[in-house]
């Protein structure tokens, strides 16, 4: 008698290793291909070329290739920001014959030297994040639930943790200073900014409880909203991580670099020519009108982040950075204050046209057109799967003499509507079952 197989399934990327065919991944080609083609004359090499010392986003097989091409575009490109730093955590450039990018740059700027790129980081279905979810995500993430040590149900319903209203964006900065000084970046110091005309709109989100100082100030008759990133009421801490660091992965428990001056509120010390990548989320939804990307962008101008530069060199380089920390802190909760740093304005027609087949078709048409048919086929098998859950708890409720639509009703005020819409709908198939004739 055969033993049953009780291994866990493997993928199809285990599959080939252990057949020794392993294929390597679009961005690993995307990069390989990048790294070994000269930026003027595009002809590749075995090894990787070395790249503008300055901007990292063109590489070269030669000094002539170099020289003729600073002459002809570069020099221009290269001061004026014209493409960031090449990077796989920052892919601005669809790929692999995809319609879009991965990170598409909804907004640019620079100043003194340096440079801002904005890009949006979203999902499948568009969804604005939730603060019961984790900063970072990694295999093992799950979300904040009733029962969970130190979280109760009053917690996520007061903070609005399970609602869809958290804005994800990946800022993208890199010090370009010809006269080679430092620069500092206060990712925690970010902000949004409204339009004149929605500001009660992105109000709707504030929580019953002070979580983070929104702000707002006044031009003429318009009053516009500075919304600060968002502050997580659990670990005290900004909604914010350091993703990548001078074109390095930072994961969770990586040794951070001496650069890294405090990771906790993304202040960073950038030299000539390195760049760091800032994720970080800021509450601008309320989970109902309010839920999606698209939503949320369509109501701000514009993202500001403070840098310092060149830097003073009157204390040592963590107390100063403590010191300035706190000094944009006060400045920026004073009533009227505008905010401080780099403006970068949002492409309002950019926005639009990355989620156009979303917004005109629905969400299968824009998996499909974003992540391609191995995409959309893993989203239906994963609603399939939370279709298949939700069928599952009502039996277990109905089982238990549970107050099924008490539940939702809770769901409902704790912002849990993605949880309250499955309910609902294996409850509506429960009723049609039953009203059908045996």
């Amino acid at each position: 008698m055969q033993a049953a197989d009780h291994t866990s399934p493997t993928s199809s990327w285990q599959r080939e290793w252990r057949r020794g065919q392993v294929r390597a991944r679009p961005r690993t080609r995307h990069k390989y291909a990048i790294k070994h083609q000269c930026s003027y004359c595009s002809k590749s090499s075995d090894s990787a070329l070395p790249c503008c010392p300055i901007c990292k986003s063109v590489r070269y097989c030669n000094k002539e290739c170099q020289k003729a091409d600073y002459a002809a575009r570069h020099k221009q490109d290269c001061a004026e920001f014209a493409d960031p730093p090449f990077t796989t955590d920052f892919l601005t450039v669809p790929i692999e014959n995809q319609k879009y990018p991965r990170n598409p740059i909804i907004g640019q700027d620079h100043e003194e030297g340096v440079g801002v790129w904005v890009s949006i980081r979203t999902s499948q279905n568009c969804e604005l994040q939730l603060l019961a979810n984790p900063k970072r995500f990694t295999k093992d993430s799950k979300a904040k639930l009733p029962g969970d040590p130190g979280i109760t149900r009053e917690d996520l319903a007061k903070y609005k943790a399970h609602a869809s209203n958290l804005l994800t964006l990946q800022v993208l900065v890199q010090n370009r200073r010809k006269d080679g000084e430092k620069a500092l970046v206060f990712g925690a110091q970010s902000r949004v900014i409204s339009y004149g005309n929605t500001m009660d709109e992105l109000m709707r989100g504030k929580t019953s409880v002070l979580v983070e100082s929104v702000t707002d100030f006044k031009i003429e008759q318009d009053t516009y909203a500075v919304i600060p990133v968002a502050r997580d009421p659990w670990d005290k801490k900004p909604r914010l991580f350091v993703k990548n660091f001078n074109g390095t992965e930072l994961h969770a428990n990586d040794p951070l670099p001496p650069a890294v001056k405090n990771v906790d509120r993304g202040i960073v010390e950038l030299a000539q020519g390195e760049y760091v990548i800032l994720q970080m989320q800021y509450r601008v939804g309320d989970g109902v009108t309010i839920a999606k990307d698209m939503q949320a962008l369509h109501l701000l101008q514009a993202l500001t982040i403070p840098v310092v530069q060149p830097l003073p060199e009157s204390s040592p380089e963590e107390r100063l950075a403590h010191l300035l920390d706190v000094e944009f802190t006060r400045e920026q909760r004073q009533e009227d204050a505008d905010p401080l740093g780099i403006r970068v304005a949002f492409d309002q027609d950019v926005i639009q046209e990355y989620f156009r087949d979303y917004v005109d078709h629905g969400e299968r048409a824009y998996i499909a057109s974003h992540y391609g048919p191995k995409g959309l086929e893993l989203w239906e098998t994963r609603v399939q799967e939370m279709e298949r859950k939700g069928r599952a708890k009502l039996e277990e409720l109905i089982q238990a003499g549970g107050n099924v639509p008490g539940l939702i009703a809770y769901m409902r005020s704790a912002g849990m509507n993605d949880e309250a819409f499955l309910l609902e709908n294996a409850l509506r198939d429960s009723e049609q079952r039953m009203l059908l004739p045996s």
